[in-house]
């Protein structure tokens, strides 16, 4: 099997969030593999960020790390089993966010059911995509994209990699999640609001709609 190195790049705004995610990673270290951060200002996403530090990659395979989320436990050993048993093939798996929803969905690459962190790629210089500058929030979709074009479909995995936005541990994970209710129930609450206005409009332009179209005398 070929032997597999990760460049592990991390974009940072400089959330105190970093050390948790940078010792999710070290810990999982193999001699070979690589930990690249930058921190950014370019209010971007980290796009530009990233877009400089690959380059720099010795890595055979690129790993990505948001700053205020972290890998699974064993997750680098997985990537690295699936990087060996598939030579020259892009890698999906799974992340979870703080508020217990995992995506992948389902295996297709598109909008809000991939992102960065949960991303296995082969470092072949000429054959990684871009990161979009127009639309910088999906930047990590648009190099998903782009780079599949070039190197083929990618293989979608089920495991957990990474937990976005919150910790790995399921007490701290738990303990966020309970902080972080109010926030959420004020949320939903909001858009329970908005959805019932929307109706209540809906409705009356239907039935306004309606009035105009009816027949004099509401005959037909």
């Amino acid at each position: 099997m070929p032997e597999v190195s990760f460049s592990v790049i991390v974009a940072t705004s400089g959330r105190t969030t970093l050390l948790a995610t940078l010792a999710s990673i070290v810990e999982q270290l193999e001699p070979a593999d690589e930990v690249i951060v930058r921190r950014t200002a370019d209010g971007d996403f980290g796009s530009a960020a990233r877009r400089s530090m690959i380059p720099r990659a010795k890595g055979s395979h690129l790993v990505f790390m948001d700053d205020d989320d972290q890998f699974a436990r064993g997750a680098l050993a997985t990537m690295r089993t699936f990087a060996r048993e598939n030579p020259g093939r892009i890698g999906i798996f799974r992340m979870r966010y703080d508020n217990g929803l995992v995506i992948w969905t389902e295996p297709v690459v598109r909008l809000a059911n991939v992102s960065t962190q949960m991303l296995c790629v082969p470092n072949e210089p000429g054959k990684l995509g871009h990161w979009d500058d127009e639309v910088p929030y999906h930047g990590d979709f648009a190099f998903l994209s782009s780079t599949a074009e070039l190197q083929g479909e990618p293989l979608f995995r089920p495991e957990i990699v990474a937990f976005a936005r919150t910790d790995r541990r399921l007490v701290r994970r738990s303990l966020v999640r309970i902080r972080k209710l109010p926030v959420r129930f004020r949320y939903h609450a909001r858009r329970s609001r908005l959805r019932r206005v929307r109706s209540r409009l809906a409705a009356r332009a239907r039935s306004r709609k309606a009035r105009r179209t009816a027949p004099p005398g509401g005959r037909p």
